[in-house]
């Protein structure tokens, strides 16, 4: 839901009911915009990061959100605080700035002194600025322009991980591109489409307390479950100009892998890795779409397992 109150002044609120039956603020952004090159928001949203959370969860190429993505948030990516955000240089350069509530406001958690969580995030679209609003992004356009998009984002909280008797500073940084290009007059040869990001997360030496600590599940207080790694992902997609019935075929391939620190998780470098191939099947963008996808997930320690998922997205 939106409102504007003002020309420079609007609002946006959105819900979401969970698999539990309660409701959740997903974004409450009071939203002050009266010049495209700044703009201060408050409220709850997305913080700066990286683009597959960016994204949100109906934006990414692939239907399932990456497992390397592991900024910290309050809900869904978000967080409750204040930034600042514009576009320059002709919507080509774009940044973000935040100041938030942060991770591990608990007690028995490292952040008993309530230090907030500062992150930023800056980004050059070298190629058509990227069609989407504000300082969010897609890892997909469907041919809507010609992206080559390169993002560096950064994050630091004092006391950020741990427990109250052991804790250390969160530190988390990542840089991620995205290229896609019409291939042909008016993509007459189709659109291909290739994303890659690289993840380094630091909890200052320290094992985060444990993922919702002290709440009703891991998905809520924004408590624990940082670890401290390196991380990668690379996926690629092509989607097929010509029409299949009502929509259009993207087969997509898609690798990730969570390198945990060294001896700080077990002996030697433990890691988790996962590996996606399928096909969307695109009717209306990211507004009306099917996925088939396999899916093979290797968690650090067990053995490798083996999934097939069918999707369907509708946005209206």
């Amino acid at each position: 839901m939106g409102a504007q109150f003002h020309k420079y002044v609007k609002t946006t609120l959105n819900l979401e009911r969970l698999r539990d039956r309660n409701w959740n603020v997903l974004d409450g952004i009071l939203q002050i915009e009266p010049w495209k090159a700044f703009n201060v928001w408050g409220g709850r949203m997305l913080t700066p990061s990286d683009r597959s959370n960016l994204d949100g969860p109906y934006f990414l190429s692939t239907y399932a959100f990456p497992i390397v993505a592991q900024y910290p948030g309050a809900w869904s990516g978000r967080d409750d605080g204040l930034a600042v955000w514009g576009r320059l240089l002709k919507d080509h350069f774009r940044y973000v700035a935040g100041v938030y509530r942060g991770h591990n406001w608990q007690r028995g958690a490292s952040n008993t002194g309530e230090h907030p969580l500062f992150a930023g995030r800056l980004e050059y679209n070298f190629l058509d600025p990227e069609p989407s609003p504000a300082y969010y992004t897609a890892s997909t356009y469907y041919g809507k322009a010609d992206i080559l998009a390169i993002g560096l984002a950064g994050q630091y909280e004092t006391d950020g991980v741990g427990t109250a008797q052991q804790k250390g500073d969160y530190k988390a940084w990542n840089i991620d591109g995205l290229f896609e290009k019409r291939i042909g007059p008016d993509a007459r040869y189709g659109v291909y489409t290739l994303e890659g990001a690289y993840y380094q997360y630091y909890t200052d030496g320290v094992k985060d307390i444990a993922a919702g600590y002290h709440q009703r599940s891991a998905d809520y207080g924004n408590v624990g479950g940082i670890n401290n790694g390196t991380a990668f992902l690379a996926s690629t997609a092509y989607l097929i100009p010509y029409t299949l019935g009502w929509g259009r075929l993207q087969p997509l391939v898609r690798y990730q892998q969570f390198r945990y620190k060294k001896d700080l998780y077990g002996p030697g470098h433990p890691k988790t890795t996962q590996f996606d191939a399928g096909a969307n099947y695109v009717l209306d963008g990211h507004n009306l779409r099917f996925t088939f996808d396999y899916v093979r997930y290797k968690p650090t320690g067990t053995k490798a397992s083996n999934a097939f998922l069918l999707g369907m997205q509708f946005q209206y």
